[in-house]
């Protein structure tokens, strides 16, 4: 289990630990003043912060990686941290949550300068808190069914799911990420720092169901799956695997299916 789930979970993974969506739990850790001005500032700091970081990391790699790097995943992990759950972990959580509230991602405006509203404020009731920010401001209140049904389809498009916290332990978000996320290009793309954990699982391809037909390679955005010519089959490289399980959606042959990450050898311990 990831070192959150140790310090947080209770016995059990972190973000399915409700205590950690507690309005009672945020309060210990943060204030709605404090979320306030965090998510006043969440955008136009994401627009200035990660692109001075890839500047830096490109000019002096070695001492980035040496000192900033380590600075800023510590950083992250008090602050606003995320890990990938699949989708079963995500309508599980979705099933215990009293309120969620559909809001705009401001990682894609940011990147793209797109809008679309694929994420999610879950658990304590945050819309006096967001009604005045220009960037949030412009949410729904929607039930736990209508949330999942979306995100079932995000699944199918090939989105990865994360929670997110808003000072560790008190996760306040779930999000639907592809490549234009600020996480996806902070952690994976640029390696500016690690500011989400792997899920807790692999995926596993059943060789004699798996028809070559490379579905599963496309949608992977963490390119863990390759493809043997010789047998024409596809294969999962367990240490590279974030377990996302959006692969599963694309499989026609139903191939797919995740597994513990503590029970696979090649990927246990690799957050």
């Amino acid at each position: 289990m990831c070192e959150f789930c140790i310090s947080h979970g209770e016995g059990k993974k972190w973000y399915e630990n409700m205590t950690n969506y507690s309005r009672e739990l945020f309060l210990k850790v943060n204030s709605d003043a404090g979320l306030k001005d965090f998510l006043g500032r969440f955008g136009q700091s994401m627009h200035d912060t990660v692109p001075l970081a890839e500047k830096w990391k490109n000019r002096l790699p070695r001492i980035y990686d040496f000192l900033v790097y380590p600075w800023l995943t510590r950083h992250q992990k008090k602050s606003h941290f995320g890990q990938i759950v699949p989708l079963e972990g995500i309508e599980k959580v979705l099933d215990r949550v009293d309120t969620v509230i559909r809001l705009p991602c401001i990682c894609r405006r940011v990147a793209t300068g797109v809008e679309k509203r694929w994420c999610y404020a879950v658990g304590m009731d945050t819309s006096h808190i967001i009604e005045d920010l220009p960037d949030f401001r412009d949410f729904d209140k929607i039930s736990a069914a209508i949330a999942k049904e979306e995100i079932g389809w995000l699944d199918r498009q090939g989105m990865t799911h994360s929670v997110w916290t808003f000072n560790t332990p008190y996760i306040g978000a779930i999000c639907n990420c592809d490549q234009d996320c600020m996480a996806y290009r902070v952690q994976y793309k640029s390696k500016l720092a690690t500011v989400m954990w792997k899920s807790e699982y692999v995926a596993e391809i059943e060789v004699e169901k798996c028809n070559g037909c490379r579905f599963c390679r496309k949608q992977c955005v963490f390119e863990a799956i390759r493809y043997d010519p010789a047998d024409k089959k596809c294969l999962v490289e367990p240490g590279s695997c974030y377990g996302c399980g959006i692969c599963r959606a694309v499989c026609p042959g139903e191939a797919i299916t995740l597994l513990p990450r503590e029970k696979i050898s090649r990927a246990a311990g690799k957050w």
